[in-house]
């Protein structure tokens, strides 16, 4: 019983040093954060966040992975078999996380055009992205699509550039617009 107290606790901890680590670094910029800053902000000690995390690299890469991981969760199917309705899922999904969980999504777009924090997080994204456009492909195939492969490629590129475009801008009509027009395109609403 104690054991598992204490690992919720170390649970805890290491979530609220992620999500402070996440405000600092999408309002102040990963390399303006100093260890220190988070530690003050979080109220912990530099030891506790280096025993969770080793490093502020590693930090940054577990606020990837955590960000990733959110969008991987859609891509299983918890037992729907249709195509269409998965493909369905994803999409509100994806959209569903752009406006919840913006905070994530503009730190992760602020990492992405930064060459040396690019360098940093370059092979979670690509493990990612393959792990997404691979899933779409089979169910672009399981749809009975004619081109399946040029879908699914257009398909990233419409989600990709509605990810930016509402990262630009935090527009919810453009957001909302999106998620239509990806819907009519690609579920043949």
């Amino acid at each position: 019983m104690k054991k598992a107290k204490s690992q919720e606790k170390a649970e805890q901890s290491k979530e609220h040093i992620v999500l402070v680590a996440m405000r600092l670094f999408s309002t102040r910029g990963y390399h303006k954060t100093s260890t220190q800053a988070i530690c003050d902000e979080a109220g912990i000690s530099t030891g506790l966040l280096f025993y969770h995390f080793g490093s502020k690299e590693n930090l940054l890469k577990s606020i990837v992975k955590m960000t990733l991981s959110k969008i991987d969760e859609t891509l299983e199917h918890n037992g729907e078999e249709d195509p269409v309705q998965l493909l369905e899922n994803i999409i509100d999904a994806f959209f569903d996380s752009l406006k919840e969980n913006s905070q994530y999504w503009d730190l992760y777009m602020a990492l992405l055009y930064q060459p040396d924090t690019k360098a940093q997080i370059v092979e979670e994204v690509s493990e990612h992205s393959t792990k997404f456009r691979r899933r779409v492909f089979e169910l672009m195939e399981k749809m009975g699509r004619k081109d399946p492969a040029g879908d699914s490629f257009e398909f990233e590129v419409f989600r990709v550039g509605s990810f930016a475009s509402y990262l630009a801008n935090h527009n919810e009509k453009l957001l909302i617009q999106a998620r239509k027009k990806i819907k009519e395109r690609y579920l043949n609403l």
